[in-house]
């Protein structure tokens, strides 16, 4: 199997530059003669975690703070270095196990790559092999109002009922409590809904509203906006999650099976007495003696 270009880690956090013009190989900065890359900022914000990515993202320094990190850890290097410290024999291990994994990550991605093309017909077979997947239960648009104790929902309900206080206004009367507000609740699935609700919406129709309906110490009355019947997803709305899901199964697929071809065809010998030896919750056992 042929495999594609080993810069191809960099390339997926490059999209968006390159949708701007720019190339992984334009300078950003000069350290002592040293250049810093697009390819290395990329590189750098890509091992962020999505939180830190974010706040660079909407602080309007974002891109001069993390350029400022990658300056200072070079200084760093370059200081490490002047004192020998890149030729000590566990800093050479360090190193060679971090590129051994690289050289795994960008292998084990392009395999990946390589193994994951989805057919329309895979799609829609399994679409109909799997109906109850896209069955999209009922749906409730509704408002509530939201009282302390029981007396109080009762006496507001009789008002609605009989046309003595209008919705809004008994809304305004009754703002909530806490974050939990009166008003327009939205669109909710049936099971997001608790179940005394759910028993009590699907005897009303639009415009009806509930008696009061307890959950916990708190009292609601609800009213049905509008609904939608159970149904199922079409083809054409499903396909796009349908591809995503089947490439990923494939492609991780391809990833074991390649890796179990690779085990089987390779010479490996074990020696179990030093492996049992290893201490993996602490300070690791000195081996048998032989």
């Amino acid at each position: 199997m042929r495999i594609v270009n080993a810069g191809l880690l960099i390339l997926m956090f490059s999209v968006g530059v390159f949708a701007q013009g720019n190339s992984v190989d334009a300078v950003v900065a000069d350290v002592n003669g040293e250049k810093i890359t697009v390819g290395d900022v990329l590189y750098e914000m890509g091992k962020l975690t999505t939180d830190a990515q974010q706040k660079i993202l909407q602080d309007p320094n974002g891109k001069t703070e993390l350029v400022n990190s990658i300056i200072r850890k070079k200084l760093l290097v370059a200081e490490a270095k002047s004192y020998g410290i890149d030729t000590l024999d566990f800093v050479k291990k360090a190193v060679q196990r971090s590129a051994e994994d690289i050289y795994a990550q960008v292998l084990l991605g392009t395999i990946q790559q390589q193994n994951s093309q989805v057919t329309d017909e895979e799609i829609s077979k399994f679409y109909n092999d799997n109906d109850s997947l896209f069955r999209v239960p009922v749906r409730y648009h509704i408002a509530q109002i939201v009282l302390p104790d029981e007396k109080k929902a009762q006496d507001l309900y009789k008002k609605l009922k009989k046309g003595k206080i209008s919705w809004d206004d008994a809304v305004k009367e009754n703002p909530g409590m806490g974050n939990n507000k009166s008003g327009d609740a939205g669109w909710m699935f049936a099971n997001q809904i608790v179940p005394a609700a759910q028993n009590a919406l699907k005897d009303m129709s639009n415009g009806d509203i509930s008696e009061p309906i307890n959950v916990g110490s708190t009292y609601y009355i609800i009213k049905l906006i509008e609904s939608e019947p159970e149904r199922k997803l079409t083809l054409e709305e499903a396909k796009n999650n349908i591809a995503q899901y089947l490439s990923q199964k494939k492609g991780q697929n391809a990833i074991v099976d390649y890796q179990n071809k690779l085990y089987m065809h390779a010479k490996i010998s074990i020696d179990n007495a030093v492996l049992n030896s290893i201490n993996l919750g602490g300070q690791q056992a000195p081996p048998p003696n032989k």
